[in-house]
């Protein structure tokens, strides 16, 4: 009796450890919201930019809207957009980088989705292989009969190795979406897109180059500190030695962010304008962000192969096996 009561209150004391697993289990199984959210964010953006393209201009309350979408692009881009227009800025080009990027994220989901789907049904026929097998085995051995709990303690073990495998599973899907960037690092990547989308807001409202850097970087200082310390927050700062390539999504972020610097000091320095130069770069990061996401994505099938052959295939053995050892333990009793 005092072994089950120690063993319940360590179970529910042990209860706040699991919200983290919970809470990977149900991005995964409602990431159907994710693509919802980006599509009501291209929507919005798409009628901003089809009703400037036919020469009327938007209401208010459209205006008004783009706050109200789903964070961290909704408020990001409603006072991109209010910058732009407070200003007399053109507002076209930074509709049309918001919606790239919107549709680009959306593509990547997706293709997230398609390349997991087959081994997450492995993995889900497994989960649901245990129970079935171990159903199937207490009706056609009638020994098992004899001890259920020692059968039942094998059952649970079993599936204690699937949905670990699950777990691992789960979290090799998301280093293969965010491009095996870090965990505390995984929102550099959407924190560069905001901050390139903020920096050319301020350039085009007619701030010169460096102080509209500056400007951005208090908006980057707010959502990833180790970032700009990375980037340097001014224009002017020594630059790191990142030294070579190392062909992660990680170090191309943060060469972005220096080959940036070097555009506006090279634009300073010649006297001429940086906003072409700066889109073309940042083309070539989503181009290279995509293809690094791309690549980790096409191997996740195979790799995804590892927790089936580790965990799951021992799961089944030992049930098989475990099984076979009660009823010869029976059978010599």
């Amino acid at each position: 009796m005092i072994l089950w009561t120690l063993a319940f209150l360590f179970l529910f004391l042990a209860i706040p450890c699991f919200r983290p697993v919970v809470g990977r289990i149900r991005a995964h199984f409602f990431q159907q919201r994710i693509l919802d959210d980006y599509k009501c964010v291209a929507a919005r953006l798409r009628i901003l930019k089809e009703c400037l393209e036919s020469g009327l201009v938007p209401e208010r309350s459209d205006w008004d809207a783009v706050s109200t979408l789903p964070e961290p692009w909704g408020p990001m881009f409603s006072e991109s957009l209010n910058s732009l227009r407070a200003r007399g800025a053109p507002v076209l080009p930074s509709l049309e980088r918001m919606l790239s990027g919107m549709e680009e994220e959306r593509a990547l989901l997706l293709e997230a989705q398609m390349r997991s789907s087959q081994a997450f049904g492995q993995i889900l026929v497994s989960v649901a292989l245990v129970p079935f097998f171990a159903f199937v085995l207490y009706f056609l051995l009638p020994e098992i009969s004899q001890t259920p709990g020692v059968f039942l303690s094998l059952v649970m073990v079993s599936l204690l190795l699937v949905f670990l495998a699950f777990f691992w599973m789960l979290l090799m899907v998301e280093d293969a979406r965010s491009g095996r960037i870090r965990r505390s690092r995984r929102a550099w990547l959407l924190s560069s897109k905001l901050f390139f989308e903020r920096l050319i807001a301020e350039i085009s409202g007619g701030n010169p180059p460096d102080l509209a850097w500056s400007a951005a970087m208090v908006f980057l200082q707010e959502r990833e500190p180790d970032l700009v310390r990375s980037w340097g927050v001014r224009i002017w700062d020594r630059f790191p030695n990142l030294g070579q390539d190392e062909g992660t999504l990680e170090d191309s972020i943060l060469r972005f962010g220096l080959e940036l610097r070097k555009i506006i000091q090279l634009s300073l320095a010649e006297g001429a304008a940086s906003m072409d130069r700066l889109d073309s770069s940042f083309r070539n990061f989503l181009l290279d962000s995509r293809m690094r996401i791309s690549r980790e994505l096409q191997v996740l099938p195979n790799q995804c192969l590892k927790p089936l052959f580790i965990l799951v295939l021992p799961a089944v053995m030992l049930l098989l096996f475990g099984t076979m050892a009660i009823v010869l333990a029976e059978k010599i009793a």
